[in-house]
């Protein structure tokens, strides 16, 4: 798999999943067992719409439905999300992420004394993206800050399923591609603003 970047959010674990497959089917996936698992989930108009079946693929590739997911998120990050817009239907792309005290302006940064996220000793990552949790220390104040990033996905060619799978590994492929789609994306356009909001890099709005 890639290695984590300031601008890169999510990215696919096939290797794992194909690892985690059953040997004795060459074409098994686990993401495959748990998109079979799920598709009471999937209503019959979505199987052919491109943006609701990609919100079921990606909302059944992440946890907590599948731990570790088909799609993996950024450790420092609280969640990457897919849903669609109650008023029109549209695509959204929807990040959830910690924000520490040093990460602010000068000007509006709380006092040393007040606690603040904390990198998860036990999260060891040679790329420097551990998960942010608790302070330990619940004796003292605490000011735990996040921010929510929305963004409409406006644009994307997503991939159009079949809406009907005489066998299982046409689903898994439709699925795949189209959370493939999701991750090129989410990586290009939102990779950067997380960046400039947490004060990786420079980066656009």
């Amino acid at each position: 798999m890639t290695d984590w970047s300031s601008t890169t959010l999510v990215r696919i674990a096939d290797d794992y999943d194909r690892e985690m497959g059953d040997s004795n089917a060459p074409l098994d996936s686990r993401f495959g067992r748990y998109l079979s698992q799920h598709m009471d989930d999937l209503w019959d108009d979505d199987r052919t719409d491109p943006a609701a079946f990609l919100a079921w693929a990606w909302r059944v590739g992440t946890g907590p439905i599948m731990s570790p997911g088909y799609v993996r998120i950024r450790p420092d990050l609280g969640s990457v999300r897919l849903t669609q817009s109650q008023e029109d239907g549209r695509l959204l792309v929807v990040i959830e992420t910690p924000v520490q005290h040093g990460q602010l302006a000068q000007s509006v940064r709380p006092p040393y004394s007040m606690r603040d996220w904390e990198t998860d000793r036990y999260d060891y990552s040679s790329d420097g993206y551990s998960r942010l949790q608790d302070p330990m220390d619940e004796s003292k104040p605490a000011l735990l800050l996040s921010a929510t990033l929305r963004l409409p996905a406006d644009g994307w060619e997503l991939h159009q399923p079949a809406g009907k799978w005489p066998v299982e590994e046409l689903l898994i492929d439709d699925a795949k591609q189209a959370v493939e789609v999701a991750v090129r994306h989410i990586n290009a356009e939102a990779g950067p603003r997380v960046a400039k909001l947490i004060g990786a890099e420079g980066g656009h709005w």
